[in-house]
């Protein structure tokens, strides 16, 4: 499919490829905890999504890290469903 032309917040140029938009990342710093980059993607097939890629600190223990291990991973599909605070 043959993607439709450039959207209002697309950010053109070389972050435009692979037959996709995208939009300038945003950066979403919590100070010595980590941060988050999100991107508006338009796919292919015109349907639209968030990219995000989350950079988190661990603790230094190694059972305290499996702990927040396991509360990311458990709450990742909430967010991915939109559930989250609701």
């Amino acid at each position: 499919m043959r993607m439709r032309s450039h959207t209002t917040w697309c950010a053109r140029g070389h972050s435009c490829s692979l037959d996709e938009h995208r939009a300038e990342p945003v950066v979403v710093k919590v100070h010595a905890l980590g941060h988050a980059v999100v991107t508006r993607v338009a796919a292919p097939d015109g349907r639209e999504y968030a990219e995000i890629r989350l950079r988190v600190a661990l603790p230094g223990d190694e059972p305290h890290a499996r702990l927040r291990m396991r509360s990311l991973l458990t709450r990742l599909p909430e967010l991915i469903a939109g559930r989250v605070g609701s």
